[in-house]
């Protein structure tokens, strides 16, 4: 697997967790953290109809505001996605994008989720915006045409987390969850 190849999936994995457009309030997951406002820190797998990739991932969401960062083993292909419901800046290898979001993820992924619901699904819930999940369980739901499997932990929170539709999938093991300070 090249570092180049690498960095593009990482690339629209940022795309795809960063983006966040007309997230609505909702009442706080265990720890206090809602859509609008949490940290992460995951190990992530990618896969598509162009191939697969490993790495890992930060993201921190304020409000509107985002920042992901991501990167591959042994931090091959740092990738970071800075942006708001506006509008999103990508540093990757040395050059910079500005674009909206969408047209972002669109020059990757044939089928990408709904952005508006990935802060939600994060979190191990449904997105109020997307209507009522279909297939709903313990181990996850299904909304969007998108399968959500969610695995928690002790504490409420997914420690496992994967987005599944047709040959995509991306699967998250996180491993920190924390409230941003104000």
């Amino acid at each position: 697997m090249s570092v180049s190849w690498l960095g593009r999936w990482l690339a629209m994995l940022c795309v795809v967790l960063g983006v966040l457009q007309g997230c609505e309030s909702v009442a706080p997951s265990p720890g206090g953290l809602t859509p609008e406002r949490f940290f992460l820190e995951a190990r992530m797998a990618l896969k598509s109809e162009a191939g697969a990739g490993r790495g890992q991932l930060s993201w921190r969401q304020e409000g509107e505001a985002f920042r992901v960062t991501a990167f591959g083993p042994f931090g091959a292909g740092l990738v970071v996605l800075e942006g708001d419901a506006q509008g999103a800046t990508l540093l990757r290898e040395g050059t910079v994008q500005s674009a909206s979001p969408d047209e972002l993820l669109a020059t990757w992924l044939q089928a990408p989720p709904p952005f508006a619901a990935l802060p939600h699904w994060l979190l191990g819930r449904p997105a109020p915006a997307l209507g009522p999940a279909g297939r709903r369980g313990a181990d996850g739901f299904e909304q969007g045409g998108w399968r959500i499997g969610v695995r928690r932990g002790d504490d409420g929170l997914p420690t496992l987390l994967t987005l599944e539709r047709g040959v995509t999938s991306l699967r998250l093991a996180i491993f920190t969850w924390e409230a941003p300070t104000p």
